[in-house]
């Protein structure tokens, strides 16, 4: 996906999209709304009340569908997935975009509480706070139709023909040397784009295409795209320029210390056991010189063979004691 794309699909959002959510795309100041999508279940109905309830097919909040349904979701595929990061305190702000288009004629619709749509939120290496946390409701889904099931967000919601547009707003923790971010893939798309704020967020990621910078509303954003299949993990680093390098050189400086220090350990150790030698040579000798001292008084030995002797052994004990 190249930067004309980028840009085309950014006015799409903007025109099409920008009173619902996309205007929220940069609204950082708000407050945080930390409450999850809702759970709770609705009130059952007393027997034989008359139901106010909406079926699976036409779900409250949603429009009806207008050319038949179907709960086939393989016409449902998910054409961009925009991820806009930005930089606050202590945190990676992310708004990010899923243009979804129902390629089929029938409005895709739940069967028995099964999801229409299903979202996976990243993880990053954090230590003290590896989840991602939302900040906002989802944007373009009814919250009576969204709900939370284990690490993922379901939705209900009737996906009629056309253009389908959600977004998820979250953040993630930073911490010294930037985080390193692990995004589960639910739909494959073609345009995996990852736009963080230029001179603000920097990115480390592999196999990822290098684009040219994009403007969109008042900031400008560099552009790192790749294709994406579904069940795949899409890894990328994000690190603040002040950060203090980056998060593959912190881990390489760090395994750089681990090589120092084992290496150190182990020459530390090697000198110790030859010090323990030669002292254990030393003392050996002082017990030879002596014992030859012994048998010279006792007079078993010549004065010229004592001296001989004894002035080899002297000059070995020099040797070793150096």
């Amino acid at each position: 996906m190249n930067s004309w794309n980028i840009r085309q699909a950014i006015v799409f959002v903007s025109v099409f999209f920008f009173a619902s959510f996309v205007v929220e795309i940069f609204a950082f100041s708000a407050p945080a709304d930390k409450t999850p999508p809702s759970t709770a279940a609705q009130p059952r109905k007393a027997p034989g009340s008359p139901s106010t309830t909406a079926s699976p097919e036409k779900a409250p909040g949603s429009l009806a569908p207008t050319g038949g349904t179907t709960t086939d979701t393989s016409r449902l595929t998910l054409s961009r997935n925009l991820l806009f990061v930005r930089l606050a305190k202590g945190f990676f702000e992310v708004r990010e975009i899923f243009m979804f288009e129902n390629r089929g004629k029938k409005t895709i619709v739940s069967k028995g509480g099964a999801p229409t749509l299903r979202f996976a939120l990243p993880k990053s290496n954090n230590i003290r706070n590896p989840r991602a946390e939302l900040t906002a409701p989802v944007q373009g889904l009814d919250p009576k139709n969204v709900q939370w099931a284990g690490e993922e967000i379901l939705s209900t919601e009737p996906i009629p023909p056309g253009m389908k547009l959600v977004g998820l707003f979250y953040r993630l923790a930073d911490e010294f040397g930037g985080i390193f971010v692990e995004r589960p893939i639910v739909y494959g798309t073609p345009s995996f784009a990852l736009l963080p704020e230029k001179d603000r967020v920097q990115v480390e990621a592999e196999g990822f295409i290098v684009g040219n910078p994009v403007k969109f509303q008042d900031g400008e954003y560099e552009s790192y795209t790749t294709a994406s299949r579904s069940g795949d993990v899409v890894r990328f680093a994000l690190k603040a320029p002040d950060s203090g390098g980056g998060i593959y050189y912190f881990f390489a400086a760090g395994g750089g210390v681990f090589i120092l220090g084992t290496g150190l350990a182990f020459w530390i150790r090697g000198r110790r056991k030859q010090e323990l030698t030669l002292q254990a040579k030393r003392d050996e000798l002082v017990r030879a010189i002596a014992a030859l001292d012994d048998r010279r008084a006792q007079g078993e030995i010549s004065d010229s063979e004592f001296e001989s002797v004894r002035v080899s052994r002297f000059e070995r004990l020099r040797e070793i004691s150096r």
